[in-house]
């Protein structure tokens, strides 16, 4: 896929047919709520994942909140049965649950919940898969502009780490997926317009979130996506 720009018309209602039922997991967080938002106004049914349904202050006929921790599922695989693809904005952090007050301290936790979402959907025959990534990630390490990729290693070898071990967990496995490689995410209101290629050069620029999760919502369906790394500048 050659570098590409996206930019987005307003979202047509039921754009998709109200049949088909994707999964978001990573649902909380402000990204994964502007995914869910989203989504449901392509059209789709939305089964929204989380450890707290409560994160989620949202309701509508076609959305459905389900309580799930990827780090010890149960029945993820009966879960998924009957969705045409997932959306995973797994962060490296825990879910805080209200009993806990704040997410467990402890290592990086993303590639250890995709290695179990991976096999849910493998157990209910889901096959689409568009992974929030990050820049600096495979080949995009050394497309980070004033040497951004070895920084970022330097300052959170942690977690650069745990994302180099979840994105390969994806690439490796037998799914139709696409990873979005992502520098900085940013609150600013969607401006409608991204930048996306293969190992393109990214830098210090920020990408609005709500831009982030219509592009992972219109990449569902597209072919030319499947099987591609793509980093967003």
């Amino acid at each position: 896929m050659a570098t590409m720009t996206y930019q987005f018309e307003p979202v047509e209602a039921g754009a998709a047919s109200r049949r088909t039922r994707i999964a978001v997991f990573g649902a909380a967080g402000t990204t994964g709520q502007f995914a869910v938002r989203q989504a449901l106004a392509a059209g789709y049914r939305v089964t929204a994942c989380l450890a707290d349904p409560g994160h989620l202050p949202l309701e509508h006929s076609a959305l459905r909140l389900v309580r799930v921790d990827l780090l010890a599922p149960e029945d993820l695989g009966r879960l998924l049965e009957g969705h045409a693809a997932v959306l995973c904005l797994i962060g490296h952090k825990r879910e805080a649950l209200p009993q806990r007050g704040t997410a467990r301290p402890g290592h990086p936790v993303g590639a250890r919940a995709t290695r179990h979402l991976l096999a849910g959907m493998a157990q209910a025959g889901v096959s689409r898969l568009v992974l929030l990534g990050a820049a600096g990630i495979g080949s995009s390490r050394s497309a980070g502009r004033f040497g951004l990729g070895r920084w970022l290693r330097w300052l959170l070898p942690e977690v650069m780490a745990d994302k180099e071990r979840q994105e390969a967990l994806v690439r490796h496995s037998a799914l139709r997926w696409t990873v979005l490689r992502v520098g900085r995410l940013s609150h600013a209101p969607a401006s409608g317009h991204l930048r996306i290629g293969e190992d393109l050069r990214w830098g210090l620029h920020g990408s609005s979130r709500e831009d982030i999760a219509a592009l992972m919502v219109r990449l569902i369906d597209d072919p030319a996506a499947v099987g591609k790394a793509l980093t967003v500048a």
